[in-house]
């Protein structure tokens, strides 16, 4: 009898740890301090944004490649290596274009070490990314949204004609 409570109390203790454990992990998934939701100023296309940045960041000396740039503009190419502090480019959206912003880069030697990608608008982060994979890849892409009418241009009208107009078979 005294090893039957004895387990029933070792199963609820592993259970306590398990549960403990667990919602260590999910408060710490929260981050700090952050609800989930975008910073009240973030602009809400590159083009109402001030500034717009590319910073790279992660284990210093950690080699990589990559480009970004505007989706409509000429992208820019890198191949560089982590510094002790972030290193940051600039992207010039061009004004009165609805255009989007990317970056893609890689790390170009095997390893374990951290590349990180963040795209800044107006000194807020609007996409990160990170990888420690060997040879691993981050990408931060921000288009402007674009509503239903706009997917629609007239030249598509065809597409949604009535069915009297296409051809019946004989």
């Amino acid at each position: 009898m005294d090893r039957k409570i004895l387990a029933g109390c070792g199963r609820l203790g592993v259970r306590l740890v398990l549960v403990l454990v667990l919602g260590a992990l999910l408060v710490g998934c929260g981050g700090s301090g952050g609800n989930g939701e975008a910073p009240e100023n973030l602009p809400s296309s590159p083009e109402e944004a001030g500034e717009v940045v590319i910073r790279i960041s992660g284990t210093e000396g950690t080699a990589f490649s990559g480009t970004y740039g505007t989706i409509e503009g000429t992208l820019q190419t890198v191949d560089d290596t982590i510094g002790a502090e972030p290193t940051e480019y600039d992207v010039e959206v061009e004004e009165g274009v609805a255009d989007g912003v990317t970056a893609g880069f890689q790390k170009t030697q095997p390893g374990s070490e951290e590349l990180k990608v963040e795209l800044l608008a107006d000194d807020q982060i609007v996409v990160e990314s990170r990888t420690f994979a060997e040879f691993g890849a981050v990408n931060a892409d921000w288009f402007p949204q674009i509503g239903t009418d706009e997917l629609i241009s007239s030249d598509d009208d065809f597409l949604f004609e009535e069915e009297d107009s296409v051809p019946e078979e004989e």
